[in-house]
């Protein structure tokens, strides 16, 4: 949902320049398009609620003062958003998984080993050492990331590898159905 249809959404149940100011907000601290539609529901009842007090404001405007009011709110949605992010880590580690999903020990999964035709030996034997890891790494189902961990080399390296190795099935004729 984007920042017109929420506006129409709203419209009527409290001023526009409200809804805009949450929205934002919203926006300014980075919150996920995909969330701002339960975020502006939930702004919805703080703007209803609030009523502003000249005489308790030490001069602030209406604006400001609800613009606090705004932020105070999305920090404290914010602050249990990653706290609630760091329990699914820990959980995640109990259970002997990288937060990239690839495990901490040994993968629980037992190898099978289909065989290659040949074609795809001749092709893998055309690559080097590191490139003919990476692919059985990446044939085997491994994430990039943990070949990266297992090959003692970056993220990258292996991304680049794989998009080599595409280049290079390609160019002998073996497309991933074949595979």
């Amino acid at each position: 949902m984007d920042e017109g249809q929420l506006l129409r959404m709203y419209d009527g149940a409290f001023e526009p320049w409200k809804a805009r100011l949450a929205i934002s907000r919203i926006k300014a601290l980075g919150f996920a398009e995909d969330d701002w539609p339960d975020l502006m529901q939930d702004l919805a009842v703080v703007i209803l609620e609030f009523e502003y007090d000249f005489a308790r404001s030490n001069g602030a405007t209406e604006q400001t003062v609800l613009y606090a009011v705004i932020n105070r709110h999305l920090l404290h949605r914010m602050r249990n958003l990653y706290r609630d992010r760091a329990r699914f880590v820990e959980y995640l580690h109990s259970r002997g998984i990288h937060d990239d999903g690839s495990y901490l020990g040994p993968d629980p999964c037992t190898e099978t080993d289909y065989g290659l035709g040949p074609d795809v030996e001749q092709a893998l034997s055309g690559l080097s050492r590191f490139d003919r890891d990476v692919a059985t790494g990446l044939a085997a189902g491994v994430s990039k990331a943990a070949l990266a961990r297992k090959l003692g080399c970056e993220w990258n390296t292996v991304h680049k590898a794989a998009r080599r190795i595409a280049r290079h099935f390609r160019a002998a004729g073996i497309d991933g159905e074949d595979l």
